[in-house]
């Protein structure tokens, strides 16, 4: 006859468990145990989403327990900016965390809980980003592994660089097909900031780039005719409607109609620093440097008699460090886009820098003047060989038309463009 000893059967039963933990086996059939991430596969709106993991950029890891399968349970913080006055949309996916043998229950409950009650949450069933009119609201009551949908943000009521965070938690829902799971975790986390003056995301720099492509193309094919004729020292005002596009703000800078030929808006430009000095007093600028030339460059040919390919961009050597510091400095810890409005050699070019630091660990850069992009791009960690090439390019030309000044009496200049 067989004797039932309830204590053999518990120790039974710890050990049963204690094997489960030890394979990473822990979760019930019964349990809704999804993870709920960014959808790397869709294009965010309004937003710019990170995971780099690096010196510059620490991510967060948030340990999901013992209940999900091995390798679903270290999960990766997402860095998220998010625009101020406009609705931010982020897409979502539903993973499952947890695959037991033999049937279970697929589907549950998400809650989604911000650390600041003034961020509006939104939620829409989308297995695409399009944005289309007339979309159908996401049930968070009715959750399924697989799952794509959008989790919308408004942070109109936020002031710009709030942080906080949203977290998700799961819990299996009263559907009648099996055991009702007690079960509730969180399955996700996001660490937001709303964008701040002197950051810029991607729908701003999508209308800075559609400026750069007229002008340039423009200037390109035309470039002594009418509104893009050499004479005007043009430069300044390609720099002037770059940074207008870019504040989608044509009442404080220079704006002309191409197909009107017509100037819209008419500023004082008569040259780049003082233009720039403009700019801030209006509160456009977050901050500036100005460099005596000679602090931050060295002549490496004493005399220059004439212009050649070849000395062009190495007339001149760069102090290291101070450009990229000041650089860094200005985009530490700020995930997304950094423009810079720069003068070289008192004046002689007016261009504009652009910083794309939207995947914080490998940060890049780009010069832009009238005429596009120049020669000066690629890794952050190179800006002060571009920038070196740009200011011997102005040097030269400028040593050689304004009676061979020296770097002594000449200065440049970067100021960091923000929203007023």
């Amino acid at each position: 006859m067989f004797n039932y000893n309830p204590t053999i059967n518990t120790l039974r039963q710890q050990s049963i468990e204690k094997a489960k933990r030890l394979r990473g086996i822990i979760g019930s059939k019964y349990d809704f145990l999804p993870v709920v991430k960014t959808n790397g596969d869709e294009k965010a709106k309004n937003s710019i989403v990170s995971l780099n993991d690096c010196q510059a950029s620490k991510l967060e890891y948030l340990s999901l327990g013992n209940d999900y399968d091995e390798q679903s349970r270290k999960y990766p913080v997402a860095n998220i900016v998010i625009a101020k006055n406009s609705i931010a949309r982020i897409p979502l996916l539903v993973k499952m965390g947890y695959d037991p043998i033999g049937p279970q229950d697929g589907d549950g409950v998400l809650e989604f809980k911000s650390s600041n009650a003034s961020a509006k949450l939104n939620f829409i069933d989308s297995d695409n980003t399009d944005y289309e009119e007339g979309e159908s609201k996401y049930d968070l009551k009715d959750a399924e592994y697989g799952d794509e949908f959008v989790l919308e943000i408004d942070a109109k009521a936020l002031a710009r660089g709030t942080k906080f965070t949203i977290s998700v938690f799961a819990s299996d829902d009263d559907d009648g097909l099996g055991k009702t799971s007690k079960r509730k975790g969180i399955c996700g986390k996001f660490n937001i900031k709303v964008v701040e003056k002197d950051v810029f995301l991607k729908e701003d720099l999508n209308r800075l780039n559609d400026m750069i492509k007229l002008v340039s193309s423009k200037i390109n094919s035309k470039p002594n005719a009418g509104e893009y004729r050499h004479s005007r020292n043009y430069c300044v005002f390609a720099t002037d409607r770059y940074i207008g596009s870019l504040l989608n703000n044509a009442k404080d800078f220079y704006t002309y109609d191409d197909d009107k030929a017509a100037v819209i808006n008419l500023e004082s430009l008569q040259s780049g620093t003082y233009r720039a000095e403009n700019i801030r007093k209006k509160g456009y600028i977050h901050n500036y440097v100005i460099y005596k030339d000679n602090e931050l460059l060295k002549p490496i040919y004493a005399n220059i008699q004439k212009i050649e390919d070849d000395l062009t961009y190495d007339a001149l050597s760069i102090n290291k460090g101070l450009l990229l510091n000041f650089i860094k400095k200005g985009i530490s810890e700020k995930l997304g886009f950094h423009i810079y409005y720069t003068t070289y050699s008192d004046d002689f070019h007016v261009q504009t820098l652009i910083i794309d630091n939207t995947q914080p660990c490998n940060p890049t850069y780009r010069i832009v003047d009238q005429h596009g992009e120049s020669t000066s791009h690629g890794k952050l960690s190179d800006i002060e060989e571009g920038f070196k090439n740009q200011s011997s390019w102005t040097y030269v030309n400028f040593y050689l038309n304004h009676n061979k000044q020296s770097l002594t009496k000449t200065i440049s200049s970067l100021w960091k463009i923000q929203r007023n």
